[in-house]
């Protein structure tokens, strides 16, 4: 019975949070800013620019603001390259 109301207790803080986190607003990204190419650069190169950033305050891996949606797309088509795209699944 103490599980129960542990594992109870747990979810009701998970939802709690999710709901919270869905009030959390960002930019958007101006017509200039990063979008699909750029997404795709960035996340090719993510592993060397991560590598950077841990001695560098001014590099990342990934571009903020950028345009949303396109960006993210480029950048994990980009970060596939490294193993996770569908030729390691075969």
């Amino acid at each position: 019975m103490k599980r129960a109301g542990w594992v109870l207790t747990t979810l009701v803080l998970v939802a709690g949070l999710m709901v919270l986190s869905g009030c959390a607003t960002r930019p958007m990204g101006a017509p200039g800013d990063p979008a699909f190419v750029r997404g795709l650069i960035d996340g090719f190169l993510a592993p060397f620019s991560f590598i950077v950033s841990l001695f560098n305050d001014h590099v990342r891996m990934y571009a903020y603001p950028n345009i949303g949606r396109w960006y993210d797309f480029g950048f994990l088509l980009g970060i596939s390259v490294w193993g996770g795209g569908g030729a390691a699944a075969t």
